[in-house]
């Protein structure tokens, strides 16, 4: 389906927080994205959904700058980015995470996401070195910032404790807090329910959408198909390195295309219908 077919779909048109446009990569002479379109206005939680190896995190690590497109263009609210580098995209707003978490060995919770606010700082190397008033006050910000953050994301662990210790479900909390404190307008989300439960994961789902009325743009992979139901306003689903549908989550998932794509060819409806349950949650018609 094309991005017209996914605005009649019911999918509302806004300002283009990022525009993904005729995007190609290739490893070792195979397709890893092939000829992908992809526009998220901004304020919208978007998903890009898709079996293993569909190209969905190359488009993430082209759009943060850490792969380099063979063909295409990425703009972020109007910008081109497409032979940026990662820091220069990051300056301008987009901060993501990974579906390995990347966390700095040896550091505390608090100081993890502090790390994220070095990108935001004002003071002069000078003034870091004298420990001058405006650092000692930059400094202290920093700190209140990162612990507001914490609590945001759901993290109770106390702050000194090392971040690697965590549990899996608060490690990923303390990556999304660090991306925040960047104060990005586009945070990109690698899987970030992989490994929680269904409380922990609803939980996450309402905290992007606090975001989202925050004012963020976020566009996320995920394999949660019931959060992608509830929380995704419209998702692009990918296959083989190239787009098959996009528009709304539950019209998208109907699509014979992207069943196809899960299920194969010949579908075993049994396991559709069990899908299709699991998204609906206990109970559901």
């Amino acid at each position: 389906m094309t991005a017209t077919d996914s605005e009649s779909r019911g999918v509302q048109t806004a300002p283009v927080a990022v525009d993904i446009s005729h995007l190609t990569k290739t490893f070792g002479g195979l397709a890893a994205v092939d000829d992908v379109t992809i526009s998220v206005p901004e304020r919208r939680i978007h998903g890009i959904l898709g079996p293993n190896g569909a190209g969905k995190t190359t488009v993430l690590n082209m759009v943060s700058g850490f792969v380099s497109a063979d063909a295409g263009r990425i703009d972020v609210f109007g910008e081109d980015v497409t032979r940026m580098k990662p820091f220069q995209i990051a300056r301008r707003g987009v901060a993501r995470t990974y579906q390995n978490i990347r966390l700095f060995p040896g550091m505390t919770v608090l100081e993890t996401v502090i790390a994220g606010a070095y990108l935001q700082r004002s003071s002069t190397i000078l003034g870091a070195i004298l420990l001058s008033p405006a650092e000692r006050r930059e400094r202290r910000e920093m700190r209140d910032r990162a612990a507001e953050l914490l609590e945001k994301v759901g993290v109770r662990a106390d702050h000194g404790t090392l971040a690697e210790t965590l549990s899996y479900g608060d490690q990923r909390r303390v990556e999304i807090a660090r991306a925040l404190a960047t104060n990005p307008r586009v945070l990109l989300l690698d899987e970030p329910t992989a490994g929680m439960n269904d409380v922990e994961s609803e939980a996450v789902g309402l905290l992007l959408r606090e975001l989202r009325d925050l004012g963020l743009t976020l566009i996320l992979i995920e394999h949660n198909m019931r959060l992608v139901e509830e929380f995704c306003e419209s998702v692009s689903v990918m296959n083989s390195g190239a787009v098959l549908a996009q528009g709304e989550p539950t019209w998208c998932l109907e699509q014979d295309d992207v069943k196809e794509a899960y299920f194969g060819k010949r579908s075993d409806a049994a396991r559709i219908a069990t899908l299709r349950r699991a998204r609906r949650g206990p109970g559901g018609a």
